[in-house]
């Protein structure tokens, strides 16, 4: 099949830009090109502008962290071949060597202190990646290729941490993110290196031939976003793309009927959860039921409330009816078979009788009236959960009304709490971050995606002993501990993980990620 390239002009040179086909199984390997259609919005070149998931799936094609996850969330080596605790407050790190960024120059030890001190100096990021780094007080470097870092307390999640923060050039210590978002500093050691980005858009990768690690098959890969499930299909079912994510399940039975594509589903490390109000004694989006006396206070500060909400809800139902069993039913904030979750949860089985008497005992047996708020564009499904939802509430005397929003005006109304109860996802490598980020207190670097401000000093203590439990057995009991204390007080109540569904054309394999991911180091052409 012959490959057609058009050029394009930008920042004062020509970029070819592949518009033609997958290459053929007899091309050379240096012809196969990779064209992929996905939902993520990339909208920076800059690794630690905006921690999250769509950055940190295409940045991944172009740098590297110290420390990366093998599909089960294991660590393994990256730019570090080995790391170690020497005390409670020092680790070293064994870099690797003979590695170059994709302008030649050599990766050392500097580049890690010069990353590191890059960070918290990043101007207006909307998610920091500070709570990633702010632990270490010390750089040491002992040779080219090795490091010293030194904490301000035990922090036996270290190595966890620095897998989420990108490594730059000593170069681009001073680089704003305008700089890297001109191509001009989004240099990295990664497999692919910029050839040519439009903000949320597309973006175009050219093989690194330096990289370190295995070679990548495709010679040239373009991310085109978009948002559009039905323009995504349009684009595969055309040819004029090679893979998509976010299939919805509607779709599923006839992409796997045409024996011209393959699909690939994977329980994505995510759980989608209904955050509650429980902190403030009136929340905006409850009151008494029409026709009925004022309500007392706020129903969500009561434990038993949001105990019956959790028990009304059905999940096996939201994800073999609404999801079409893309997804599993969830009791915790990880799926169970991740490291560190907690055995002893399992999937609560709907109890409507259960839940009126937990009403009734906190005070409702009549109800009350509430709006549960969701994103209509966000996830999968989304509004069409929320609707099931609420019809489950109902089922117990609650008069509910479903809002859903776009995710731009969802997102900033939730975090100025502006909500009584939304649904949103949170995803995590690590089954500690769930309980640290969503549950703890906000404040010192902890509940940083708690919107609803719960908290509980007793939860808070053991995710704070956690965090500086050195010893492995003790810190995994501690992890587990502080997710079963977060269940058990309804500080969310999780619904289910969702599974990430794509399809390819068939001479293309995908492997799934557990992380909220679509690029090329997912797929290789078969053989």
């Amino acid at each position: 099949m012959m490959i057609v390239s058009r050029r394009l002009f930008m920042g004062g040179s020509f970029v070819a830009l592949a518009s033609g086909g997958f290459a053929s199984r007899g091309s050379a390997q240096t012809a196969l090109q990779l064209r992929i259609g996905t939902k993520l919005e990339l909208n920076t070149l800059d690794p630690h502008f905006f921690n999250g998931f769509p950055q940190g799936s295409s940045h991944s094609t172009i740098f590297d962290a110290l420390l990366s996850y093998d599909e089960q969330l294991r660590l393994r080596p990256a730019l570090a071949t080995a790391w170690r605790s020497i005390d409670d407050k020092t680790w070293e790190f064994d870099l690797r060597q003979n590695v170059k960024f994709h302008d030649g120059s050599p990766f050392t030890a500097d580049d890690v202190i010069a990353t590191l001190e890059r960070v918290p100096k990043v101007p207006n990021s909307p998610n920091p990646f500070t709570f990633f780094t702010r632990a270490i007080v010390s750089s040491e470097k002992l040779s080219d290729h090795r490091i010293r870092f030194r904490t301000d307390a035990p922090t036996p999640s270290l190595p966890n941490d620095l897998a989420r923060v990108f490594i730059i050039s000593k170069k681009f210590v001073g680089a704003s993110t305008a700089d890297f978002n001109s191509g001009t500093a989004a240099i990295g050691t990664g497999p692919y290196k910029v050839a040519e980005w439009v903000n949320s858009q597309y973006l175009v990768l050219d093989r690194n031939p330096l990289y370190w690690g295995p070679a990548q098959p495709w010679a040239r890969v373009t991310e085109r976003v978009i948002k559009s499930d039905a323009g995504r299909i349009a684009g595969l079912l055309s040819g004029d793309l090679d893979a998509i994510d976010e299939i919805p399940t509607i779709d599923l039975p006839r992409i796997r009927e045409d024996k011209r594509f393959t699909t690939a589903s994977g329980t994505a490390a995510t759980v989608q959860y209904i955050a509650m109000d429980a902190v403030r004694d009136e929340s905006p989006f409850i009151s008494a039921k029409d026709g009925q006396p004022p309500l007392k206070g706020n129903p969500l500060k009561d434990r038993r409330v949001r105990r019956a909400l959790s028990l009304a809800i059905n999940r096996q139902l939201i994800v073999d009816r609404i999801l079409d069993k893309s997804g599993e039913p969830a009791s915790q904030f990880l799926p169970a078979r991740f490291e560190g979750t907690s055995p002893k949860l399992k999937v609560e089985a709907v109890d409507l009788d259960r839940a009126k008497a937990l009403l009734k005992e906190a005070g409702y047996e009549n109800g009350f009236k509430i709006t549960l708020h969701a994103t209509n564009d966000r996830y999968p499904k989304d509004k069409d959960i929320a609707q099931a939802v609420g019809q489950a509430w109902t089922r117990i005397g609650l008069q509910v009304h479903v809002e859903a929003l776009p995710g731009t005006v969802f997102f900033s109304q939730a975090t100025k709490q502006e909500y009584s109860a939304f649904m949103a996802q949170y995803g995590s490598e690590d089954a500690s971050i769930g309980p640290r980020v969503l549950v703890h207190t906000p404040g010192g670097g902890y509940g940083t995606a708690n919107r609803t401000k719960f908290s509980d000093p007793a939860i808070d203590t053991v995710v704070e002993k956690a965090q500086t439990e050195m010893d492995p057995v003790k810190r995994k009991q501690l992890v587990q501990q502080a997710i079963e204390m977060s269940i058990e007080a309804q500080a969310i109540i999780p619904v289910f993980h969702p599974n990430a569904e794509m399809a390819s054309k068939r001479e293309i394999t995908i492997t799934p990620r557990p992380e909220r991911r679509f690029n090329a180091l997912m797929m290789k052409p078969k053989a």
